[in-house]
């Protein structure tokens, strides 16, 4: 079985029709979605509009808890839980997903079907641009501690949505962040289930069949950021600082990296742009497969979404 772990928390109608779309490609996953306790909708009304829909294959976690910025780590670990007590397979697996992803490309049944663990091995192993990376190399003195005296130490970091690992693992590394005391009063902000996932895995010699199947549309954004980054860092000009933070700032606001129409045709056709770079502490490439991309990031919580309405209109 291949369970899908989501932690939603708005518009209950895009959580209807995020369900139908990876459903559509997973038709036999069972979805577990994790409901805020800041979610705008009760759990009453999302049933009904599942029965309305005559959706069956999703599963509602009765465990709530708050699912704010930095705190996702921490409801995929409820969700994983949940699944706990109802799978006894240990070769079982359990795929990430964010509220806002949607599947584009046929074949990812078959991918997940041959595939066991999905993740990235990002090795974060000095401070560069990546200010997650850098909180995690230098405050997250728990995590360090912990990947310490199971005999690695290597802080190895993937992007969460579209990655995938057995259940077996996924114990094993709940038990190591239950022991280590990871999670409580860990007062570290950043991305924690872009590093706890993938470094444990990596020190518990995991070895990933593949990358992520997510196609995340700030690794472009990074890779033409920081790619200017270095060569401002390697030039005599003054005032360095300053003029990163101008140039992040009209990168940003420019929305040169948004998924579009074309994306998602690149995607489907296995024609994205090459996304390959220096972070300022290593090289890094996300998806060095261009058929492994099934789907996309980020498409915006409107039901009225012109991109989402596109990805509609091309997945019937």
């Amino acid at each position: 079985m291949v369970y899908v772990s989501i932690p939603v928390h708005e518009v209950i109608e895009v959580i209807v029709d995020q369900v139908k779309n990876i459903t559509k490609f997973l038709p036999d996953c069972c979805i577990v979605l994790h409901i805020s306790k800041r979610a705008s909708f009760t759990n009453d009304q999302l049933i009904n509009l599942f029965n309305k829909n005559k959706i069956k294959n999703v599963l509602i976690n009765p465990v709530s808890i708050d699912t704010s910025w930095g705190n996702i780590f921490r409801a995929h670990i409820c969700n994983i839980n949940y699944i706990k007590t109802l799978s006894t397979n240990l070769s079982d697996k359990i795929i990430f997903h964010a509220s806002n992803d949607m599947i584009v490309k046929k074949g990812l049944d078959i991918f997940i079907s041959n595939s066991s663990n999905l993740f990235h091995t990002r090795y974060c192993d000095r401070v560069g641009y990546w200010w997650p990376a850098n909180v995690s190399l230098t405050q997250d003195k728990k995590f360090l501690r912990a990947l310490r005296e199971i005999g690695v130490g290597r802080v190895v970091a993937s992007q969460i949505e579209g990655s995938m690992y057995q259940i077996s693992v996924l114990h094993e590394i709940v038990s190591i962040i239950e022991k280590y005391n990871i999670i409580e009063n860990n007062t570290t902000f950043y991305t924690h289930e872009e590093f706890y996932f993938s470094s444990f895995a990596h020190a518990l010699g995991v070895v990933p069949d593949n990358t992520p199947y997510i196609y995340s549309e700030v690794h472009y954004f990074d890779m033409v950021l920081w790619n200017i980054f270095n060569k401002i860092d390697k030039s005599f000009l003054p005032y360095k600082k300053f003029i990163k933070n101008n140039i992040y700032t009209i990168l940003f606001k420019s929305k040169f990296s948004n998924t579009t129409k074309k994306t998602i045709d690149d995607l489907i056709l296995s024609k994205y742009k090459n996304i390959e770079f220096w972070d300022g502490a290593n090289y890094w490439n996300p998806y060095p497969e261009k058929s492994k991309l099934y789907g996309v990031k980020r498409i915006n919580r409107n039901i009225n979404d012109k991109t989402r309405r596109y990805i509609q209109s091309v997945t019937q």
